[in-house]
């Protein structure tokens, strides 16, 4: 095997016999379609072991010459200069394109619009029909306690959860993209509403109705009294005052003396901005902000909500009364109430809540999950659960013996529509665009996971204009922002659910109960809800099954997980998504501010350049160093781009030119000193002369011999300098930059760029710039970098640069020395190179065994 000591040479020879020690190529110009290679004849294995060298030929006539810098190849294959246009160009390209007054375009937006026109003319009558209705009227079923329990989690009365249910459905059945997401109500949206309903409380909302999904007493949600008997007493003394004062005279600020009709105008107001927030975002293509909701926070972010859902719900389960806190430390105060009480627990309500947990953990887990294969559909258990509880309440009447929460009554029919408050817009707008980034990240990650698995398309934009009017036209109902709930997307998977008919018949089942049996239910217990909520969190728990993967992947990742899903359960779950995404892009930042970067050698055998840290056996190039930055250059990582520069390239340059620097001033003040006092010699030489009476032509002899004496001390001194500089020269000549990684550079990316050419030009170095792509060329253009390096600096790979660096060294008589095993390019084709402004010079190669 060819060590790294071990010196190849390259013997050439042109249709010849002759071999010699040393041997010089010397040829005239040609035209570089005349330059060919034959196919190359590779010497033995046997052959190479012995002379640890190789020995091509080289015949012009049949290999062409490819060897480019970028100015050639622009100008060879015609460089569109106008390849990337600006955003306003494109902006109005697209609009000139797409959205043309004419029949064609207004049938295309009808399609666009409203895709069931579209699926409903393909869809497959035989083949779909009976998945969809059985799937249909199963989620329809799961559609009434989610509504019901998911409405009392957000602190609104349970009626609303099923207008959310309603609405939000069977819009998107008609506008949606995908088949198999189910839209409504989903834990993690209203713990978001809750928080930000109580927010409002003294402002909006009349101070008495700081609430919680925490009640023990049989519920009338038109008064939405929920804490009034949580809060201490001097404390629920003033609240009581202040609320009996309120109703007895309309203040202005609140939206209603009705503390629940107020919550509901807040939750409506909610609903409306953030389906504004997604119809702006979907008329602007917007999709992209949800980049920066990677899925490691968007995991954090739904486990730290899960915390706070388990949380909220267990006085229910318990049949407790706690104070209702606000703030930061939501979950850690929440739990010191139900520690502090938790002796009063209801024995009753404790028994139902088991039972219930045992029941829907049960049957899900050990039925569905394990006979999923074998069953149509999966057993519906939580109707099961809510019937059976409404039935017992109201058989065993539970409210009155047990003092057991229930739900309450539920108003019959479909509320008359009504505008959300304007007065409120305004106050709820922060809230409104994090529950509309939350869900629509939610809504389209489910999207595209069942996109993918059944390979169709789906399309961001109309997604975002579906959930825009499920959210607009429910907010005019009573209802509050919908989002997608990933159990129902897996009920539906597993019904084999296949189009949106899934929707429209879940929604005619909502519609049913809204109608007709709503009433019947006013005898649940709240803790058969509180079951079905804590224990559908088993999924959203499991999520840190997915830490352990994450800390071998990505630390990073992992830190943002953990960041995001601490923000959320130690502060709030707004402040938990704010606290993530701001640890998402500081993350991003030090990513690169700590990029990585490497130093290339030749991997003889690949024919290829690599990191000679990954790949030991990849040797240098002698005098040619070799850089790779992987990552774009430009303001923020500049500094570090220069210290991985030095650092792989192991030469201070900046040093090295203060110290010649230093060096040559010293030398030229010594010369200087001498110049302007003449040695003692040539003092007394001149005095001679003036005591004798020379004529006036040997004074003119004695000025020249003076002259000629300060000309020798000027020579003197340039050969001293000379000798300095070859001492500082280092033991390369090239250095080559490989610009792959690099997509953008900024203005002191490439000052930075230019300042490192002409450093490395004083000691005698040349830099090249390799791998350059279009739009960095360009941006490399504008800032005249090739005004100062030159046009023949930029190549178009690295082997074109270190054959443009092996010709340049050739060219000036020097040694050229090649490590490794054969190098195909490197030799041939140096020796073959051409340049086409110079047809009269001869390139000459001089090699050594």
């Amino acid at each position: 095997m060819i060590t790294f000591k071990q010196i190849l040479f390259f013997s050439f020879t042109v249709q010849t016999e002759q071999r010699t020690t040393m041997t010089r190529f010397s040829y005239k110009r040609k035209q570089k379609e005349n330059f060919v290679e034959s196919p190359s004849t590779e010497p033995s294995q046997t052959t190479n072991e012995q002379n640890n060298a190789a020995t091509y030929q080289i015949d012009r006539s049949s290999r062409k010459l490819s060897i480019y810098t970028i100015e050639k190849l622009n100008e060879r294959y015609n460089l569109n200069q106008d390849f990337q246009n600006s955003t306003v160009a494109g902006t109005w390209n697209y609009i000139k394109k797409y959205y043309k007054p004419t029949p064609a375009f207004f049938k295309r937006q009808l399609f666009k619009r409203i895709p069931f026109i579209d699926w409903i003319r393909h869809y497959k009558i035989k083949e779909w029909l009976l998945s969809d209705i059985v799937s249909g009227l199963t989620i329809g079923i799961v559609h009434i306690p989610q509504g019901l329990g998911y409405a009392i989690l957000a602190g609104l009365p349970p009626v609303t959860g099923l207008y959310v249910s309603f609405f939000p459905v069977i819009l998107y059945a008609f506008l949606g993209s995908s088949r198999h997401i189910s839209i409504g109500t989903f834990a993690v949206s209203s713990l978001m509403i809750l928080a930000a309903i109580n927010s409002r409380v003294g402002t909006l909302i009349p101070p008495n109705s700081v609430a919680s999904p925490i009640d023990n007493t049989t519920s009338d949600y038109a008064d939405m009294d929920y804490t009034e008997g949580y809060i201490s007493n001097t404390l629920g003394s003033t609240i009581s005052s202040i609320a009996s004062t309120m109703r007895s005279s309309p203040s202005p600020r609140y939206l209603s003396n009705d503390p629940g009709e107020a919550r509901i105008m807040v939750a409506t107001a909610l609903a409306l901005i953030a389906g504004l927030i997604h119809l702006a975002m979907a008329i602007l293509h917007f999709g992209y902000v949800t980049v920066y909701l990677s899925d490691s926070i968007v995991q954090g972010f739904t486990t730290g909500c899960a915390i706070h859902i388990i949380t909220s719900q267990l006085p229910p389960l318990l049949g407790i009364k706690i104070k209702t806190v606000t703030g930061q430390s939501k979950v850690i105060k929440s739990w010191i109430e139900i520690f502090k009480n938790i002796k009063y627990s209801n024995g009753a309500t404790c028994i139902i809540s088991g039972i219930s947990i045992a029941l829907f953990a049960g049957v899900r887990d050990h039925i569905n999950e394990r006979f999923k294969g074998r069953m149509p559909i999966p057993v519906p258990i939580e109707l099961i659960i809510v019937v059976l509880g409404t039935g017992l309440s109201a058989a065993f009447d539970f409210s009155k013996r047990w003092k057991v929460s229930v739900v309450g009554s539920l108003p019959l029919g479909i509320p008359s529509p009504v505008a959300p408050p304007m007065a409120a817009i305004s106050d709820v707008v922060g809230d409104a665009v994090a529950i509309a980034i939350v869900c629509f990240v939610i809504n389209i990650s489910m999207a595209k996971l069942f996109a993918t698995k059944y390979k169709y398309q789906i399309s961001p934009n109309q997604e975002l204009f579906a959930y825009a009017v499920g959210n607009i036209v429910t907010s005019f109902f009573r209802g509050f922002p919908a989002c997608v709930a990933l159990s129902r997307c897996a009920v539906v998977e597993g019904t084999g659910g296949k189009t949106q008919i899934v929707g429209l018949l879940a929604s005619i089942v909502v519609l049913i109960v809204i109608l007709a049996i709503g009433p019947l239910f006013r005898t649940l217990p709240n803790a058969c809800l509180a079951a079905i909520i804590v224990t559908a969190m088993k999924n959203m728990l499991l999520q840190t099954k997915q830490l352990p993967i994450l800390w071998r992947i990505n630390k990073l990742e992992f830190l943002a997980w953990i960041i995001t899903f601490l923000g959320v359960v130690l502060l709030d779950v707004d402040y938990g998504l704010y606290v993530g995404v701001a640890a998402t892009i500081f993350l991003l930042i030090i990513r690169t501010q700590r990029p990585h970067a490497t130093s290339l050698g030749y991997l003889s055998s690949a024919d290829v350049y690599e990191d000679k840290h990954a790949y030991p056996s990849a040797t240098d190039i002698p005098s040619i160093k070799i850089f790779r930055f992987e990552e774009n250059i430009y303001y923020a990582n500049i500094d570090m781009f220069k210290k991985l520069f030095i650092k792989r390239i192991d030469f201070r340059v900046d040093d090295q030119i203060k110290a010649m620097n230093d060096e040559i001033m010293n030398i030229e003040r010594e010369y200087q000193l001498r110049l302007v006092k003449p040695s003692t010699a040539l003092m007394k030489f001149k005095r001679r002369f003036q005591k004798a009476n020379t004529t006036n032509i040997n004074e003119t002899l004695t000025q020249e011999s003076i002259e000629i004496d300060e000309n020798k001390i000027i020579e003197e001194k340039n050969e001293k300098i000379e000798e300095t500089r070859k001492k500082y020269r280092p033991n390369f000549d090239h250095i080559i930059i490989d610009c792959s990684p690099v997509n953008y550079m900024d203005m002191m990316g490439i000052k930075t760029l230019i300042q490192i050419f002409k450093d490395f030009k004083e000691i005698g170095v040349t830099v090249l710039l390799c791998h350059v792509r279009p739009i960095v060329y360009h941006q490399l253009k504008r800032m005249n970098y090739m005004d100062v390096a030159g046009r023949e600096t930029i190549h178009v790979s690295i082997n074109d640069a270190v054959m443009h660096a092996l010709r340049a060294r050739a060219s000036r008589g020097s040694i050229v020395y090649v490590p490794g095993a054969p190098v195909t390019h490197i030799g041939i084709e140096n020796a073959a190179y051409v340049d086409d402004e110079d047809e009269n010079s001869d390139a000459i190669i001089t090699s050594y065994f």
